[in-house]
């Protein structure tokens, strides 16, 4: 009675129900083999039941596909349940778990021989290899997966539905036979079409009634699978009782779809998206991020396997724990895209962050774990896989923003497989990077680090240390450093170890510069190895002096000279010899080719020349030395102070303005977009300019267009497509609010109109026409310097400080008719050189000059954007203090606007070279606690400011001293040594 449905076990009692079931049932024995099979099944103490689920939805997988093959030809099979899906419920009351497929179905007979009383091939193999150590997990691949089920179940039924027959049950305890009867009584449903299995589960498993651990199984194990399914799920919710402490548990169930991920490594790459891949990735490696970088391999030949290899950004915390090493799995074994197994040998330990999959048919039926190691088709799939991950190490290597984040978060992986991978060095050493002498911040490859070595250099030179500071601060490199020498800097802790392994790469030694060796190698260098590493500077100056020398050569000059003058004797142009010897050629040697400074340096070289043998009293000696301080000013400006060049011109010319000519606004609104002499705006992604239109092909539908140059000069002209076209702003073609800083709607309504004109500029920013919004930004800026000053009134004037210019507050004492303004600091100025602080209107003034400022710094005049946000500084800090104690508001922008134009101010200043005016900014800009975000601006600012403070302690430093010594000796003073 256990085993029989409910209504038939209400029956038993009734007259002629025994005869009835007789009738209904017919009960079959076991094929000898599979009997064999499902003992050993039943008996077997095996961890791993789970398998059971993986087994039958891979069954239910096949099936389905086998009707959707039979559809091909007739599609009415299909029909008659086209609803092609699998599912998989578990009955907590009834204590089973069911798989429902709308697959092909069985037939009475076909249920019979299929589920019993024929072996398959596979059963007595699977015997064989089980007794021989193999996997019983391995079980689906013999075509015996059904029996699986019996290793969690003390009873099986399958329902069954085929187009060609009725629906019939097939149901067995494994007790050596098998009953099958046609179902007419749908307790277990109607099919349409299809098969479902029913595990009544033992007493010791019913961990598989849980909804979750179901879901859990079918995305470990079939996630892949090619249909849909789904899974009933059940949730329960515990909620308290309104007025009593019970609690009462809400059960709520729906279907959910549990495989929502695709098998894309079944598809070509290139069909694949990112996003796609990323999705993947984040699911089965359980990460938040998307990866860095895929391999999609699709191997053909002896052996035919897929395979997605993915590197994550990001190394895991527990990367070099080595218990932990050994244990981790990294590449996933689909078979037809059914998980098999996780294997952690498929590659090298060291290569333990690559997360794969790896979906292959051709997989052996026995292969078991302990078989791995001697079995060839793995072998041959291990060897593929190691050679495609390095692949995708080269791929990464060519991106080198995404190599830098491969680096930081792996370099210590590769320095590893240094170490221990024998097999695999020669491919991992040049994918190493390391910072060095020459780098500055950016990572090194030694094939980049040969490819600068110095000619008759045959040693690769590094320094250990235990940072990039101290290794750069070695005293072991510093005469190598001056030589030109580059070395490699070493501070990884694994650094130490790995290079004892890299002996030599492509023919050059590997030599640390602490070694005694190292230092003898400038005493190894002939003449001809110090010309030719000065061979590329001697090119640039050539160049330089083109038309001014016949050519420049090297060769050794007399006592303190920089080189000497030697005449032609046909009467041609002069040959510039340079002392190879002398500092400051190589200190010119090590500068990069394209140094702005280097074109006034061979000017100073051939003027220095010239006065080799002149005498003390030669007045080209003060010319030369003049020059000579006018250098060493140039390249030391990044540390000099403040020399008030980006304080604002008070008083100075206007901007030039480009006049919109169209004729009367009333006229334009009739002109055709696309006509002759008509300005339009030509929008382009990075930038928008006015211009007019010159010529108009219709046929290919361009059109030649003149760009007015701003600030006067030649017009540009050029051929661009119509889509680019588009017409002026309404107000632009009016005049807007106001058309100069004169206009009467100034008088009228001064604040008003300032607003308009500024807003009007936003507009023409947000189009990114910085030309057209700045001449906006201008007329308001002038509106506000015109304004009629009063006795009292508060202005901004540049006035001296020991010898220093600096825009400081103060006020009018009286002014005459002529427009003189006396101040009470003692000054007395022409009011235009006044900048009026308006208290009242300082968010308005200085946004104005900061919104100028960036349009500034867009279109490259990064001097005259630091002049405005010069203005804004002096502004906001002559803002009064009672006013900003009182106006919450006005104190919060007066907080913004300072760190904001600091930290402009700081990039501009930075690109003009005045670093240590750059570093100040970032500085104050830091004390003013902004938010977040702009702290993260600050800090990325300031990692450059820092390195261009270096670059020039490096480079420009040792330049001007060598040019502190030239200018004595072209004085005719002592010689320096």
């Amino acid at each position: 009675l256990k085993y029989l449905p409910l209504d038939l076990a209400s029956r038993w009692a009734q007259p002629g129900f025994l005869q009835a079931m007789a009738a209904e049932l017919e009960t079959y024995a076991f094929n000898a083999d599979i009997s064999q099979l499902m003992s050993l099944i039943i008996n077997a103490f095996y961890s791993n039941k789970e398998i059971f689920l993986r087994e039958l939805i891979s069954n239910a997988s096949d099936a389905m596909d086998k009707i959707q093959y039979q559809a091909t030809s007739s599609p009415e099979k299909l029909a008659t349940n086209p609803d092609l899906r699998i599912r998989v419920e578990a009955n907590r009351e009834a204590g089973f778990v069911s798989v429902e497929d709308a697959g092909i179905g069985m037939t009475r007979d076909e249920l019979i021989s299929n589920l019993g009383t024929i072996a398959k091939s596979g059963t007595k193999a699977f015997m064989e290899a089980i007794s021989v150590g193999a996997d019983m997990s391995m079980i689906g691949q013999f075509g015996v997966g059904f029996y699986s089920s019996y290793l969690v179940a003390e009873k099986v039924i399958v329902v069954s539905k085929s187009n060609e027959d009725e629906q019939h049950i097939w149901e067995s305890t494994a007790g050596g036979t098998f009953v099958v009867s046609k179902d007419e009584r749908f307790e277990y449903g109607k099919l349409k079409r299809g098969t479902k299995v029913i595990c009544h589960l033992k007493t010791d498993q019913t961990e598989f009634l849980e909804s979750d651990r179901l879901h859990d199984l079918i995305l470990k194990h079939s996630a892949f699978v090619g249909f849909p399914i789904e899974c009933y799920m059940e949730r329960r919710k515990e909620e308290e009782k309104p007025g009593s402490e019970e609690k009462v548990v809400t059960v709520t169930r729906h279907w959910e779809l549990v495989n929502k991920h695709k098998p894309v490594w079944m598809r070509q790459p290139s069909e694949v998206t990112h996003q796609e891949y990323a999705d993947l990735y984040k699911w089965f490696a359980n990460d938040w991020e998307d990866h860095l970088g895929v391999k999609h391999v699709i191997q053909t030949g002896n052996v035919d396997f897929k395979a997605l290899l993915f590197c994550p950004r990001t190394a895991p915390k527990d990367m070099f724990d080595m218990g932990k090493m050994a244990e981790r799995f990294s590449i996933r074994l689909y078979v037809r895209r059914v998980f098999i197994k996780e294997f952690n040998d498929l590659i090298p330990k060291w290569m333990g962050f690559i997360k794969g999959i790896v979906d292959s048919d051709d997989m052996p039926l026995n292969i078991g774990r302990e078989k791995l190691q001697q079995n060839a088709i793995l072998k041959h799939i291990k060897t593929s896989l190691q050679k495609n991950v390095f692949q995708l190490f080269n791929d990464l290597a060519k991106d080198p923003a995404r190599y830098k984040i491969f680096q930081e978060s792996f370099s210590q992986c590769l320095k590893l497989g240094v170490y221990e991978d024998n097999a695999n060095r020669s491919n991992i050493i040049p994918l190493l990077r390391y910072y060095s002498s020459k780098s500055g911040d950016n990572l090194t490859s030694l094939d980049e680090y040969i490819s600068r070595m110095k000619p008759g250099q045959r040693h690769i030179l590094y320094i250990t240390g235990r940072s990039k500071r101290d290794a750069a601060k070695s005293p072991y490199i510093e005469g190598l450093k001056q030589e030109g020498y580059e070395v490699l800097y070493m501070f990884d802790p694994v650094d130490e170890y790995a290079v004892q392994f890299m002996k030599e790469y492509q023919g050059n030694e590997l030599m640390s510069c602490m070694n005694m060796e190292a230092t003898r190698l400038l005493d190894r260098r002939t003449e001809d190895d110090v010309k030719a590493e000065l061979n590329p500077v001697r090119r640039c100056i050539e160049a330089a002096l083109a038309g001014k020398v016949r050519g420049v050569s090297l060769g050794k000059a007399d006592g303190e000279s920089v080189g000497r003058v030697l005449e032609s004797q046909d009467g041609d142009l002069p040959t510039l010899e340079l002392n190879f010897k002398h500092g400051l050629v190589r200190e010119l040697a090590k500068r990069s080719d394209e140094d702005s400074e280097t074109a006034h340096i061979a000017e100073f070289l051939l003027q220095a020349a010239t006065l080799h043998g002149a005498d003390q009293d030669d007045p080209r000696r003060d010319e030369a030395a003049e020059m000579t301080q006018s250098l060493i000013q140039r390249l030391s400006a990044g540390e000099r102070d403040s020399g008030g060049e980006d304080l604002p011109p008070l008083g100075g010319p206007s901007p030039p303005a480009i006049e919109i000519s169209n004729g009367a606004s009333d006229k334009i609104k009739d002109m055709e977009l696309l006509s002759c002499g008509r300005v339009v705006r030509i929008v382009k992604p990075d930038r928008s300019r006015r211009a007019m239109i010159s010529f108009v092909d219709e046929d290919e539908g361009t059109i030649d267009v003149m760009y007015p140059r701003w600030g006067g000069g030649e017009e540009e002209e050029e051929g661009i497509k119509k889509k680019l076209v588009q017409k002026l702003l309404d107000f632009e073609l009016a005049g807007g609010a106001a058309r100069d800083s004169g206009a009467q709607a100034f008088k009228d309504n001064f604040y008003k109109t300032a607003s308009a004109v500024k807003e009007e500029g936003n507009s023409l920013f947000k189009l990114k026409d910085f030309e057209a919004a700045h001449e906006r930004y201008t007329v308001a800026i002038e509106a506000f310097v015109k304004r009629p000053f009063s006795q009292g009134q508060q202005v901004l004037v540049i006035c001296q400080n020991s010898g220093k210019p600096e825009l400081v507050c103060t006020s009018v004492a009286s002014r005459d008719a002529e427009g003189s303004c006396e101040l009470r600091n003692g000054q007395e100025v022409p009011a235009s050189a006044l900048l009026p602080v308006l208290q009242e209107l300082l968010p308005l003034e200085t946004s104005l000059f900061m919104n100028r400022a960036r349009c500034r710094q867009n279109l490259g005049m990064h001097l005259e954007a630091a002049q405005d946000l010069s203005a804004v500084v002096a502004l906001w800090k002559a803002c009064d203090r009672r006013m900003l104690e009182a106006d919450p508001e006005m104190k919060e922008a007066e907080a913004k606007g300072l760190y904001t134009a600091e930290y402009l101010r700081a990039r501009s200043r930075l690109t003009l070279g005045l670093i240590k005016q750059a570093s100040l900014d970032v500085k104050d800009a830091l004390a003013r606690n902004p938010p977040t975000a702009t702290v993260k601006q600050l800090r990325e600012l300031k990692a450059e400011v820092q390195a261009a403070q270096e670059k020039h302690r490096q480079v420009n430093g040792p330049l001007a001293k060598e040019l502190a010594k030239v200018a004595i000796f072209v004085r005719g003073g002592p010689k320096i040594s």
